[in-house]
Parts: structure tokens; C-alpha cells; sequence
């Protein structure tokens, strides 16, 4: 007889939830070992016996074919004493003693093979709006601890049927230990609020052809749904005070979308993947009925059902109105408390909600592809909370980041990982940062990270923001979004040069930074800015960003002697030259961002906006509309000190001599976004870098994105920019997380 082999096998990574447990039986039954497999806190245990060529076999099958929606992160084994007697192999129970390091899958669209039996008649799970397996369904909205069983999830309060629990007891069934697992007899029901309905999916679907507003629960959260035309969307801009910022559509299948947008492979996978986040897609020239869903762009955000219930709703739409349930800049709403404040507001008419509670709230994820390359916008369901591994040359301490005041996310440092949260929102909302509060908590809790000294929790080093303390360790803004580019491409180092590009960030003199071009100096937490935007002032300071007519008549200003009325109302612009000379609440600016929004009034593009970056969205369209592209870009200087500046006003006075010689606003909105590159590209040149780190809010501007692609690439410049955390303030979080010591 050969002699028999065991060993003592962990996986780690994203191993729970996914199915490994049953495929790990599978591999070991056609590999004809022995041994047990087990859920720990610290990822999958397995103990396997054989002759070795059985168990190179186990393993080999073991590292090569994992479940589809696992990410091994290790595969570690040690040669333990054999146990001649051992026969078969089994799954035990998990236990839950030790050090939690197992990390948790995100929630995962519905499957294939779960979307086909809710429309299959004779399928007891017909119709079942909560049809799950371990290829699919709720994961990280509904855990509580770790690891990831049934008694730690808000399923925990749904005891299954018989036929659900030989389905779950059944190493070969796809519902093995698929810890949501449920059917019409045992699991979560639908019911509308306030009313007695006997078929709350049919009524709701009713209400949604007779053109109501309705609140549906899904996983992360209460979306509000209607159709995207007619009364319903004058009622929806009404009642979210959104009288033209878009809203996210979801289709019931990609035929639809491609009627209406452009669809490329990579966002085809997108849409279709596990995550299913929304998809920022080219409008066609026709978009019909869906014109006015985002009249400001000329982009739709689609994204594909991604529950059961998404879908069963779906099959009568070809689309949907599917936004968050909130009310403006508060937190997305997740249990029939929170919905009856909107329902009691006649925020809407109906609400569909179920009774499987949801532990963590989670936005809807956004994304877009420039150049074929995916950026992500918010990042959320779908996503979180998969981690981020750190550079290999920094130390394995734990550490809080409190991220941004604006698109807040946080980021827990666990040893050599990363945990960014969820999207938060905005914290000059109390409930968002009462939110940020809570959800460190329940993420702690789920890493066993115990209560974080002072010395190791950062924050913005901006005074004013809700986070700040100055007990903490303080980075500056757009250090951090430099970072945040280095931590995803540690190649970049050393010798390169960070260009942040955003609308606002506190800069270390003073001002408000926005366009700017950082190195690090010896280590990490040092930086040097060594060129930026010459400084213009910003009246009335946050107003500004709302009163875009404000920045108009500030850079104005800075190349006319006399404002003309047929600019500006003279009252107007005596009142902001006023504050401008008596520099009274006009602190200086360099923010790209707030160029933008200057020149958009310039252009006469819009005075005002009614939400954050309006104006430079508005100007974006302009100049993606331009159909001429046989001129000159406006002219750049660079003023050569020791630190560089860029310097506008040759720009300005060229535009004001197009708007008086009447070339189009396309065409000038474009020459802008030219000369936007162009300045960077001179930059470049002068300061001669080995390679390039792009992060900031005005890099989600997809025009100005491509082109300046297009001329790194001509010019042979490596370039590297954000791609697993967003480009905008929700990355700064992690940024931070890269920082040791104190900043310099």
C-alpha cells in the first residue's frame, strides 16, 4: 500500500458565500481523497488525505478551478500526521474562535440559472422575488459578523423549509450553505406599505404603468422607481428638487439600452457582471423618449436588474427610473422607518418593501469607461467590501481615514489591506455623518479591529471640515488624492508627477487648491507642489460654486478695466467687485473646477447651478457638440519661477475676442478643454517626469479625459490614473491610508 499524505490547507480571500466549501468537495471527490473542509474566521480550512498523486491532483484543481465568484488571495498548506482510518470526505461545522482575517464577498446579481427558474411555471421558486445561491443574492448588506453563516445574517430570523434545507445540506446542489437561501414557504415576503395586498408585485407594477412613484427595497436599499417620461418624471424632478440633473435608468435587457446608447464590449461586460453597477453610456443622436432624463449631458446611466425582484418588475418595462430613496444629500434609505418619512412627505405614492432587514446600506455603484479603461465613479453595491492590498513597502499597521467632506468614504488599514467603505455622501449632512459613525463601527466589528489610537486615525487638513480634529493625523487634500493613484500603481515611484485637477481642496498656505502638480519627496508623507493655476479670487467663497456668475465677473476682472452691463448687471458687479477690493470672504483660488464653472458663465453656458458642477457639465456638452475642429487651441503661458503658473488671462482675452467675432460656444467650450491639456502638457515638458498620476473630480469630464490620453500617448508620457478607487473626493479616504507619519 502507498503511504497516505495529509495535509492542512487555508485559503484566504474572498472564500465565503461563493460556493468554495461544495466545489472543495467536488475537487476532492474526483481527486478520491479524504479529509474535511470548513468555514473559519480566517478563511477556508481543509484537511486532505491521499496517496500524493491524489492530493497533487486536489490541489492542483484547487488552485485552478475556484468557484466563479471567489478571489483566492493564498493558498498555504503544512504536511500534518495521516490518520489511516479517515474515510470520505465531508464539510464540517465552521467555528468561530480566532483572529478574523476571512474577507466578505460583496453582493452578487442574480445568476443566470436563478433568473431562468423565477420565470419557469413549474419551478417552485416561480415568481419568488428572493431566489438566491451561492453563485448569487445578498451578502455583504445583510452580515453581521464573520464568518459568513446563516445565524450571522439578518436571514438568521428565516428557518428554512425541508425542501430548502436538503438544498442547503446538499454538497452537490448550488444552494449548498448558500446562507440567504429561502423559497415562497419560508423566506422573506413582499407587502406594500399601508395597504392589504394580496399580490404585491402585481400591484406595483399596476401603480408603475398608471405613471405613480414608488419606493421598492432592494438590497443595499429603497430606490425610487417611475417611468422616465411624461408625468411621472415631472412629478420625480419635483418632488427630489432636481429640475434637470439625471436620473439612473434601469433596462430590462441590453437590446434596450443599445436602441439608445452606445454600447461597447467592455461596458457590455460591465453591465452584465456580478457587480451590475450603473454604466455611463454615449447617448445616440435619437434618445427619444429618455431626452429629458438627462438634458444637462449627452450620457444615460443604465444599469440591468441585479435582484429577482428587479427582474420580475422588469419584464413589464423596457425601463425604469431607478434612483436612490433620499432626500437631498441625505443617506439612502433601508427599513419601512426611514421609507415612511419620504411616504409621509409624498416624496412618493406607494412603497414595495420586504422583511429581510438590511444591515449595511449601499448605493448603487457607478462607473464609466475612457479609452476603454474603466473608472469608477462610486463606488458601492456590488463592490464593497472587497479590499485594496497596500504597497509592499509599507509597515502592516491599523489605521482609520475619514476620507473628504464631499462623496465621504472611509478606509480601515488592516495589516497589508485596505478597506474602502461604502459611498457615505456628503457630511455637512448630520445623518450622513452619523452614517460614516455607525458603519466604522459595524466594519470594525466585521475586521476585528479594536478602538484606533488618535495618532493612527487621518483626516482632511482642511479646518472647516465636520471630521476634522487636530488630534488627528492631518493630509492634505490633494496629497491624498496623489496618493490615492500611487497606491494603485507603486511602479509609478520614483520620479513621478501628480496632476490633480478638482473643484476644491485646502491647500498648505492657505488657499483653495485645485489644479495642481505635486511630487513626493523622500518618503510618502512628504510632498513638494511644484507648479499650479495662478490664483484668482472666488466671492462669497461656497456660494461661488452656485453662483457660477460670481467667478465670471472674478476673472473678468483680472483683464478688463471696465465690466460692460451686457456682461453682468452693473448692481451685480459692483456687489462682487466689492468684496473682491475689500477681500472680504473671497478667498484665492487655483481649482480647475472653478475655472470651469467661470468659463461656462462666460459663454453665457449658465449663471447659476442648481447642483454640484452643473456648470462645467453644461460646458462639457457644449464642447463634446462642436462639430469644427480645424482651429488653434487658446494660448498658454507658463510663468517659470520656482514654482510654476499657469497663467489664464492670455486664455480669457482670446475667448472674449471669439464670443466678440461670434465663434460658437461649442467651439470656444472646446478650445477650452484644448487649452486645459495643452497647459498640462507644457508642464510636463518643462518639469521633464519620469511618468504621470492623474486623480481629481474634473478627470470624470470624459471629453477632456480622451484628449488628453490621446496626447500622453502621442507623446510617449506613461500616465497612470485611478481604477479600483474613484477618481473623485470618494478616493481621498484611501489616499490617506497610505500616510505613516506626519505629512510635510
Amino acid at each position: 500500500m502507498q503511504n497516505l499524505i495529509r495535509l492542512k490547507v487555508t485559503v484566504t480571500g474572498i472564500v465565503q458565500g461563493v460556493g468554495m466549501r461544495p466545489t472543495i468537495y467536488r475537487h476532492a471527490t474526483n481527486s478520491q481523497v479524504t479529509g474535511h473542509v470548513s468555514n473559519t474566521p480566517q478563511g477556508v480550512l481543509i484537511e486532505v488525505q491521499g496517496i500524493a498523486s491524489q492530493v497533487a491532483t486536489f490541489m492542483e484543481l484547487l488552485k485552478s478551478f475556484p468557484p466563479p465568484q471567489a478571489l483566492i488571495e493564498n493558498i498555504s498548506s503544512i504536511q500534518i500526521p495521516s490518520l489511516p482510518n479517515d474515510l470520505g470526505f465531508v464539510i464540517i461545522e465552521s467555528h468561530h474562535l480566532g483572529i478574523k482575517s476571512t474577507d466578505i464577498s460583496p453582493d452578487l446579481a442574480t445568476c443566470p440559472d436563478c433568473a431562468q427558474e423565477i420565470f419557469d411555471p413549474t419551478n417552485r421558486r416561480f415568481q419568488y422575488a428572493f431566489t438566491n445561491c451561492t453563485n448569487c443574492g445578498p451578502r455583504f448588506t445583510i452580515i453581521k459578523d464573520r464568518p459568513y453563516d446563516r445565524p450571522l445574517t439578518s436571514m438568521n430570523s428565516f428557518p428554512m423549509c425541508t425542501s430548502c434545507l436538503s438544498e442547503y445540506q446538499d454538497p452537490l446542489n448550488r444552494r449548498y450553505h448558500a446562507q440567504p437561501n429561502a423559497c415562497k414557504d419560508c423566506g422573506p415576503k413582499l407587502s406594500i406599505l399601508g395597504m392589504n395586498s394580496n399580490n404585491p408585485l402585481r400591484d406595483i407594477i399596476t401603480f408603475l404603468q398608471n405613471e405613480k412613484i414608488v419606493a421598492i427595497k432592494g438590497l443595499g436599499g429603497f430606490n425610487i422607481a417611475c417611468l422616465p417620461y411624461g408625468r411621472s418624471l415631472t412629478k420625480i424632478r419635483e418632488r427630489k428638487k432636481r429640475p434637470t440633473k439625471s436620473f439612473a435608468l434601469m433596462a430590462k435587457n441590453i437590446s434596450v439600452i443599445e436602441r439608445y446608447c452606445h454600447v461597447s464590449s467592455q461596458e457590455n461586460a460591465a453591465l452584465h457582471s456580478c457587480q451590475a453597477p450603473i454604466v455611463i453610456l454615449k447617448k445616440k443622436d435619437s434618445s427619444g423618449v429618455l431626452a429629458n432624463v438627462s438634458p444637462d449631458n449627452n450620457y444615460l446611466g443604465f444599469m440591468l436588474p441585479y435582484t429577482p425582484l428587479h427582474h420580475l418588475i422588469m419584464e413589464h418595462f423596457d425601463f425604469l427610473i431607478m434612483t436612490s430613496a433620499n432626500e437631498k444629500d441625505e443617506p439612502i434609505a433601508i427599513n419601512d422607518f426611514e421609507i415612511t418619512q419620504l411616504l409621509e412627505k409624498s416624496f412618493v405614492d406607494y412603497v414595495l418593501t420586504h422583511n429581510r432587514d438590511i444591515i449595511h446600506r449601499a448605493d448603487d455603484s457607478i462607473v464609466q469607461f475612457i479609452k476603454d479603461k474603466k473608472q469608477i465613479i462610486r463606488r458601492s453595491r456590488g463592490i464593497v467590501p472587497l479590499p485594496i492590498a497596500t504597497p509592499s513597502f509599507l509597515g502592516h499597521e491599523n489605521r482609520l481615514c475619514l476620507g473628504a467632506n464631499m462623496k465621504n468614504t472611509f478606509a480601515l488599514r488592516a495589516g497589508n489591506k485596505i478597506y474602502l467603505s461604502q459611498h457615505i455622501g456628503e457630511l455637512i449632512e448630520h445623518r450622513n455623518h452619523e452614517f460614516q459613525r455607525q458603519e466604522i463601527q459595524n466594519l470594525a466589528t466585521l475586521l476585528d479591529i479594536q478602538d484606533i489610537q488618535e495618532q493612527k486615525t487621518t483626516i482632511d487638513a482642511h479646518p472647516g471640515y465636520e471630521n476634522f480634529n487636530s488630534n488627528f493625523q492631518q493630509v492634505f487634500h490633494h496629497h491624498a488624492h496623489f496618493l490615492s493613484v500611487i497606491g494603485e500603481h507603486p511602479k509609478a515611484l520614483p520620479g513621478t508627477l501628480g496632476i490633480i485637477c478638482d473643484g476644491t481642496g485646502f491647500g498648505t498656505d492657505g488657499h483653495i487648491w485645485g489644479f495642481e502638480f505635486l511630487k513626493i519627496k523622500d518618503d510618502l508623507n512628504a510632498f513638494e507642489r511644484v507648479a499650479h493655476l495662478d490664483y484668482f479670487e472666488l466671492p462669497g467663497s461656497e456660494r461661488a460654486i452656485y453662483e457660477v456668475d460670481r467667478i465670471k465677473i472674478s476673472l473678468l476682472n483680472q483683464i478688463i478695466d471696465k465690466i460692460d452691463s451686457s456682461i453682468a448687471p452693473a448692481a451685480r458687479v459692483k456687489e462682487i467687485l466689492m468684496l473682491i477690493n475689500k477681500k472680504f470672504n473671497s478667498p484665492l483660488t487655483s481649482s480647475l473646477g472653478r475655472l470651469f464653472d467661470g468659463v461656462a458663465a462666460i459663454l453665457g453656458v449658465t449663471n447659476v447651478s442648481t447642483y454640484e458642477a452643473q456648470a462645467a457639465i453644461l460646458l462639457q456638452k457644449e464642447a463634446e457638440n462642436n462639430t469644427n475642429f480645424q482651429f488653434n487651441s487658446y494660448p498658454v503661458k507658463i510663468i517659470e519661477n520656482s514654482l510654476l503658473k499657469i497663467d489664464y488671462r492670455p486664455m480669457l482675452i482670446s475667448l472674449i475676442k471669439d464670443i466678440t467675432h461670434n465663434v460658437s460656444i461649442s467651439e470656444c467650450a472646446y478650445k477650452f478643454h484644448k487649452w486645459v491639456v495643452d497647459s498640462i502638457l507644457q508642464v510636463i515638458q518643462i518639469l521633464a517626469p519620469a511618468s504621470v498620476c492623474l486623480s481629481g473630480g474634473c478627470f470624470q469630464n470624459k471629453l477632456l479625459m480622451e484628449i488628453l490620453v490621446d496626447k500622453l500617448t502621442e507623446s510617449k508620457i506613461t500616465y497612470y490614473t485611478n481604477e479600483l478607487v474613484p477618481v473623485n473626493d470618494a478616493g481621498i479616504s484611501f489616499g490617506q491610508a497610505l500616510v505613516e507619519e506626519k505629512c510635510v
